[in-house]
């Protein structure tokens, strides 16, 4: 009887308890259910989102060397939605890295600046971030805002890029005068590029360049 009792009085006190609680549980279930749901929600959306600007993305590479008045258009036109519509996948970027190379072939450099610095202040891949800085820094130098250039790569643990940022860095620090510091940057700039097999002739004709100059 004592037994009974007791799980008389626990069906008794689970009563007691749902009839206190059980709504909150009953909310508590459906709002972690429904927060699951909704992270698949969430996933299967970027999944198709990613989907479709990767198609639109390889039809713009399709037509990216055409020089039919209808394909530069069309390319024209993909460059744009990739950016304004899927600003939330990657290939917004390297919209934006193709339309600053426009700019700058089109000597439209205040474009190429504007592209090139959203990239920077927007990627989430770090890859992306050093190519866009890089690029940056050499359209300001070209534009005789070699200051800004240099503080913008003043930039540590670049990784695989230090070859581009020294080699920039020298390339601004000449037109800034400061030819032992831009010889400096180049032998980094040539040190880094040998350990990743980068070619390096350009950067031999600035060292060469250099030494006849003195």
């Amino acid at each position: 009887m004592a037994e009974m009792r007791t799980e008389e009085e626990q069906i008794e006190a689970i009563k007691k308890w749902w009839k206190e609680n059980g709504t909150q549980t009953i909310v508590a279930v459906v709002l972690v259910v429904g927060g699951w749901f909704g992270y698949q929600g969430y996933e299967s959306q970027q999944q198709a989102t990613g989907e479709a600007a990767s198609a639109i993305y390889q039809e713009m590479l399709e037509i990216n060397n055409s020089e039919k008045e209808e394909d530069l258009g069309r390319r024209a036109q993909i460059l744009d939605q990739l950016k304004n519509e899927f600003g939330s996948t990657p290939y917004a970027q390297f919209a934006a890295l193709f339309k600053a190379k426009d700019a700058v072939e089109a000597k439209d450099f205040d474009a190429a600046i504007a592209e090139l610095t959203y990239v920077k202040d927007t990627a989430s891949d770090e890859s992306l971030v050093h190519l866009a800085t890089v690029r940056l820094a050499r359209v300001l130098n070209d534009q005789n805002q070699s200051e800004e250039a240099l503080a913008l790569l003043n930039v540590e643990n670049v990784g695989a890029f230090e070859f581009n940022y020294q080699d920039v860095k020298g390339d601004v620090l000449m037109k800034l005068g400061r030819k032992d510091e831009a010889r400096a940057a180049y032998e980094k700039a040539k040190e880094a590029g040998n350990s990743i097999g980068a070619d390096q002739s350009l950067l031999e004709l600035k060292l060469g360049d250099l030494a006849v100059a003195e």
